[in-house]
């Protein structure tokens, strides 16, 4: 079972318009997401950052990651931006194999790291079994 990723894919003239319009996109860092035996993974690459900027909720069986940090006093001219990650918020559907009372997070070294754990009854039944042919 995966976890299916909540996108909006954009549009043809995105770029052109938000330039023009002079709209800021939101940025969303590189993720992984990573399937064990007993467990799913997903990583974020966000360095510079604070874990007090992440906010992780689940509702609905959707999990929200967002990150929110205040801008600083100190200003940029910037010709061209290519990323910020002042603020970013990406939402995945968790399958109903989670044990969502056992989910949990680690920020260190710029990754942050979800831990979503499989139920118990779940584990079992994927375990590789061996039948005999007779």
């Amino acid at each position: 079972m995966n976890i299916i990723k909540k996108t909006n894919y954009p549009i043809m003239f995105d770029e052109f318009f938000n330039d023009f319009f002079n709209v800021k996109e939101m940025n969303i860092p590189p993720y992984n997401i990573m399937e064990s035996e007993d467990n799913f993974q997903i990583e974020f690459s966000v360095p510079g950052s604070n874990k007090k900027d992440f906010q992780i909720e689940i509702e609905n069986d959707y999990l929200k990651v967002s990150k929110e940090k205040k801008e600083s006093n100190i200003s940029h001219n910037y010709s061209r931006q290519q990323f910020d990650y002042n603020y970013f918020e990406k939402s995945f559907f968790l399958p109903e194999t989670i044990d969502l009372n056992k989910v949990s997070s680690k920020y260190d070294n710029g990754i942050l790291r979800i831990m979503l754990p499989k139920k118990n009854e779940v584990i079992i039944n994927n375990k590789k079994k061996l039948i005999a042919v007779k």
